[in-house]
């Protein structure tokens, strides 16, 4: 069969993976993307404007045409379930092309996206078999019926197939379809890569505590050493990338596997990488041992530093104690880490937004606090744990299900306004925060001058970000104005062509 995924954003390694299985078993793969250019799915240049120029969505429309394959394919995030319902609607009302929906949001909320008269298919957790099943099934003029993970339509009825077990040993699949992303992204810059499935914790914001509810313990697993060497080696002689970036939950939550795995990286690929990683799993070997390897940068997710918020709101238990000697012993390797926060959560008050710009500036090595909004995912705990705090209601709950819940970067959900205008004061303040010498900071802290970052134009913010990043060396920003260079002479280039 010919199969076209339809996507909105950068790579996705989940589409890879589907792809290389696909193509394990005769199909041919296409990929119709929209990078996401300044839409609010972009993390740095978010601007509605140049988003109206840049969009995608009659190229992709023109392309599923000109293929004209049997398949189209969306792996939806809740954020992008909209834009995904557009595209399919469009497709359908042109022809009667078979479209399947998947990813975090069908998880989520099968029923509801069932509802579409647009959606065929159906797939709940991990795609990979069950897409070939289905794909199989469908080449051969067979119905769905007992393909596990799969939900399709019986006349008005909708048939729910079982959950099958997540796959026992993720070494056996293929590498992922890399070359499906080709025109979109510079493997040479960086190359992306996973070498576990699920997360070891439970918070209550994040969409793998439901997948390890859905699978149960055995949902995280872990890749071995040489399967992920090989990938690494395979990948380097095809892309010759300088670059490589770690996309697990947490890098190094195996003490035994890392001790095996850095020294191997360190002799065989040889080129500096980051990854995420969590405090409950740093001491000195681990850290020492990263900085040998090349790790250049850990992403660190804190969330708050109020400790009654993380450990009850988010269900993350561990301390600032914890915290801060994680941090010091990356000090001591000299080795740089980033901090993610959530702003916005429930019951914060102006001390707790206080809080990191004290706890940071004993830290030497600290390169940048990374804002994110509270993204209310339904079917997560934390959905109950804010309603029960009256900080949502049940018609934010049907929003969240239809995808309306902002993202984690531009789009808010704070209903009070003074709650709103000081989330918006600390966000810009933290973005500035590594280039404010600590004697100034202090006085903006002490006079409470921050109160007015509010009415700073966001422009200003962005050219003062790219400031950071070049004066902290980041490489992430280098890869960012890369990438939006590449973009835009390809988006003319292409456009002149026609």
């Amino acid at each position: 069969m010919k199969i076209v995924f339809v996507h909105l954003g950068r790579e996705h390694l989940g589409i890879e993976y589907i792809s290389a299985v696909l193509k394990e078993h005769g199909h041919e793969t296409f990929l119709a993307c929209d990078p996401g250019m300044f839409c609010s799915e972009d993390n740095v240049f978010h601007v509605d404007m140049l988003r109206k120029i840049f969009d995608k969505k009659r190229d992709i429309l023109s392309q599923v045409k000109k293929i004209e394959p049997d398949l189209v394919l969306f792996s939806v995030y809740t954020s992008t379930y909209s834009w995904a319902c557009d595209i399919a609607r469009a497709i359908k009302q042109e022809s009667d092309i078979i479209t399947v929906f998947g990813g975090i949001h069908a998880t989520l909320v099968p029923e509801h996206i069932m509802k579409n008269d647009f959606v065929d298919y159906l797939v709940v957790g991990e795609g990979e078999y069950p897409m070939a099943e289905l794909a199989g099934a469908l080449s051969c003029g067979k119905t769905a019926k007992d393909i596990p993970n799969i939900w399709y339509k019986n006349g008005k009825n909708i048939i729910k197939n079982v959950v099958r077990e997540a796959i026992g040993n993720i070494d056996e699949l293929p590498l992922p379809d890399k070359s499906l992303f080709e025109k979109y992204v510079n493997y040479r810059d960086d190359y992306v890569i996973l070498t576990s499935r699920g997360c070891a914790f439970s918070c209550s914001y994040c969409c793998e505590s439901y997948l390890r509810g859905l699978y149960g313990a055995r949902y995280f697993r872990r890749r071995s050493v040489s399967s992920v060497i090989e990938e690494l080696s395979v990948m380097k002689k095809k892309y010759r990338f300088r670059r490589v970036m770690f996309f697990d939950s947490v890098l190094f939550s195996d003490k035994e596997w890392v001790k095996e795995f850095l020294p191997r990286y360190k002799k065989e690929i040889a080129v500096p990488f980051r990854c995420a990683g969590h405090v409950s799993f740093v001491d000195n070997e681990i850290i020492t041992g990263m900085k040998s390897a090349g790790c250049y940068c850990i992403d660190f997710g804190v969330q708050t530093f109020n400790e009654s918020i993380r450990n009850d709101l988010l269900n993350r238990q561990e301390s600032n104690r914890d915290i801060d000697d994680a941090f010091s012993l990356c000090d001591k390797a000299h080795l740089r880490y980033d901090v993610d926060l959530i702003l916005g959560l429930p019951a914060m008050t102006e001390a707790d937004y206080i809080l990191p710009l004290k706890f940071m500036k004993r830290h030497d090595y600290f390169n940048r606090l990374k804002c994110y909004n509270l993204a209310y995912y339904p079917r997560l705990e934390i959905i109950e744990r804010s309603k029960r705090m009256g900080f949502i209601d049940d018609e934010d709950i049907k929003r969240s299900e239809s995808g309306d819940i902002g993202d984690w970067f531009h789009v808010d959900k704070i209903k009070d306004p003074v709650a709103r205008r000081m989330k918006r004061n600390f966000e810009k303040l933290y973005k500035l925060y590594p280039i404010i010498p600590q004697f100034l900071m202090s006085l903006i802290i002490r006079k409470k001058i921050y109160r007015i970052f509010h009415i700073i134009p966001a422009f200003i913010i962005v050219l003062l970000q790219l400031l950071v990043g070049i004066k902290k060396r980041d490489y992430r920003f280098y890869l960012y104005v890369n990438n939006y260079f590449r973009q835009i002479k390809r988006h003319f280039t292409v456009k002149r062509d026609k």
